[in-house]
């Protein structure tokens, strides 16, 4: 009785360590796969709603979460995965950066009021094209993103301090009298 469990036992280890094996050589060759998010643009158009998106690949978070634990675990893990771990706090403090942003684009926008947009139209496409290179140009592994950030909330700061002297003065001196 007890050699059959033994065997049962020995039969079952076997089939884990082939399916680890397995898994491990299936997870080495998705790493390049999971990388080429690094490649996409920092924000995208939602195509219906038009409002603006982080265009961060979850496949990324995924890669270094597993790298992370495979090295804990003791596995051998590729240089490449490695890279993309050491810029994990990187890619998150970009992520959460520009998710910041783009949430104070969207709530400057809305409080411009109607009868002032079309007065707003210069300062409206300069914040534009200073949004516009994370859209087309710069990706993941772009060197001027902290530039870029920084051109983004300069550009909305000077917008929203336009935004509040206007509705200051359609607020006391045009409805006001």
């Amino acid at each position: 009785e007890s050699k059959r469990i033994v065997k049962t036992y020995n039969r079952v280890a076997r089939a884990l360590i082939e399916f680890e094996m397995l898994w491990h050589q299936g997870w080495m060759k998705s790493i390049e796969n999971a990388k080429a998010g690094l490649q996409a643009t920092l924000i995208v158009r939602h195509p219906e709603s038009g409002k603006l998106l982080v265009n961060f690949d979850k496949e990324i978070m995924q890669l270094m979460r597993e790298t992370k634990y495979l090295q804990r675990m003791g596995a051998e893990v590729p240089e490449s995965a490695k890279m993309v771990l050491l810029q994990e706090e990187k890619f998150k403090y970009y992520f959460n950066e520009l998710g910041y942003a783009l949430k104070e684009y969207s709530r400057v926008m809305g409080t411009i009021p109607a009868v002032a947009k079309p007065l707003l139209g210069p300062h409206l496409d300069d914040l534009e094209k200073k949004i516009s290179p994370g859209m087309y140009i710069l990706t993941w592994t772009s060197m001027n993103i902290d530039g870029y950030l920084h051109r983004i909330h300069n550009g909305l700061e000077l917008l929203e301090e336009l935004i509040r002297k206007i509705n200051d003065v359609i607020d006391n001196r045009v409805e006001a009298n």
